[in-house]
């Protein structure tokens, strides 16, 4: 029985993998085994630390050994991503006899994705694991609300899993995006909110931001239950509009926008590349 176990670094292109080996069984005149292992990868990634233990290990029936290899991936100058499969190879023999097929070869199932074009440092993340951006409503109040009302209640439940938005790079087109979406000259404070401001879903920094004639809703935390209202004035709410805009207090609002931003980092989420939306209690 072989078990790796890895976890990536979001802002370091070397990391470590445990390999754990146990002699689960044997039949006939098999009591021990010797046991060797080795790691690889490929494209600009090297195993700097190759093996887990020096040569081979004798093993019994139930025993087992572990170790620990390293990794390191060298990427070149510029704005680039790699994938990368690591590949392992384990050497079984047993004293005395004459080994018949003691090479054992596979690669892991699932590629590692380092990049240098997200952030101030290079990292490496898993690709076929769609990044997600958890908002919990106790911390981003009806900011949070209103991507929950949204992703439940517009006919494109954008962020949903099965319409994920689209990271877009670039200050100036997020900017943009908010100028049409929030600054189209129709979104009027309401009394109702301190500090009212214009949050738009979906986010300005994504490809599915930048639209007008949203649905302009105000939440309101009533009795510990969050509670939605249309605007005065507003046409009234169809829930087939392009967008949403929540009336929320600034405060709420930046910080939401500063969570998104630091989520791209620390989930090295690439321009276009897709994640989903969580709002959390």
């Amino acid at each position: 029985m072989v078990t790796t176990s890895m976890t990536l670094n979001a802002t370091s292109t070397t990391w470590n993998e445990l390999v754990t080996v146990k002699l689960e069984s044997a039949t006939g005149d098999v009591t021990r085994l010797d046991v060797g292992f080795d790691v690889t990868c490929d494209s600009q990634c090297t195993a700097t630390a190759p093996t887990p233990w020096a040569g081979q290990r004798s093993l019994g029936i139930g025993e087992q050994v572990s170790g620990q290899v390293t990794y390191s991936e060298n990427l070149p100058a510029g704005s680039i991503d790699d994938k990368i499969t690591t590949k392992y190879h384990m050497f079984v023999t047993m004293a005395g006899v004459q080994p018949t097929q003691p090479n054992a070869n596979w690669s892991n199932g699932r590629l590692i994705r380092c990049d240098n074009a997200v952030g101030q440092y290079p990292g490496c993340v898993y690709p076929d694991i769609r990044a997600n951006l958890v908002l919990p409503l106790s911390q981003y109040g009806a900011a949070a609300a209103t991507y929950a009302w949204a992703i439940q209640n517009m006919s494109d439940h954008w962020g949903a899993t099965d319409n994920p938005l689209q990271r877009m790079k670039g200050e100036d087109l997020a900017k943009a995006n908010r100028r049409v979406t929030c600054e189209d000259g129709t979104f009027s404070p309401v009394a109702a909110v301190t500090d009212d401001s214009c949050d738009e879903y979906p986010f300005a920094g994504t490809y599915q931001g930048g639209h007008t004639g949203c649905a302009d809703i105000v939440p309101q935390l009533e009795n510990g239950q969050w509670m939605f209202y249309s605007v005065k004035g507003r046409p009234d709410v169809t829930k087939y509009e392009p967008c949403v805009r929540g009336h929320v207090p600034l405060t709420q609002n930046s910080a939401a926008g500063g969570k998104y931003g630091s989520f791209v980092q620390t989930d090295r989420v690439l321009d276009a590349e897709k994640f989903v939306v969580s709002v959390t209690s």
